[in-house]
């Protein structure tokens, strides 16, 4: 009889072991779903507008709200205008637009971002003398 009840209560313990790691990786899992990147759709279109002034813009899919993203490029430099624009993409999660930029004097190309406000330009990667294009990760 003892060694009945001492065998029921390992096969008890076992059991509850299961049940609670059962509900530990639940648990993990629920969090992973959580913390998982949102994945909606951006819905909007970056694009190049030239005119007496060069200036990228940002617009909904259906082309409502365009809005120009206010870039204060410094003065040696501008959009690259090869082919008729700075080939701005927007990043992932849409809050950074990326572009190249020129430096006549120098005679090369430069890849820049911002965010969609305009403010935080930063300098890529640089000193590209051939052409260059910019791809999409996505």
């Amino acid at each position: 009889m003892k060694n009945f009840f001492k065998s029921s209560m390992y096969l008890f313990a076992f059991f509850v072991a299961g049940i609670l790691f059962q509900i530990s990786c639940s648990n993990s899992d629920s969090e992973k779903n959580n913390n998982a990147v949102n994945s909606t759709p951006i819905e909007k279109i970056v694009y190049c507008k030239w005119g007496p002034t060069q200036s990228i813009w940002i617009c909904n899919y259906d082309g409502s709200n365009p809005t120009q993203i206010p870039i204060n490029l410094p003065s040696n430099l501008r959009f690259n205008n090869v082919n008729g624009n700075a080939n701005p993409k927007l990043s992932p999660d849409g809050q950074t637009v990326f572009f190249q930029v020129l430096n006549p004097t120098a005679q090369s190309t430069s890849i820049y971002s911002c965010n969609i406000n305009g403010s935080n330009l930063v300098e890529v990667a640089t000193d590209f003398s051939d052409q260059l294009w910019i791809g999409s990760a996505n």
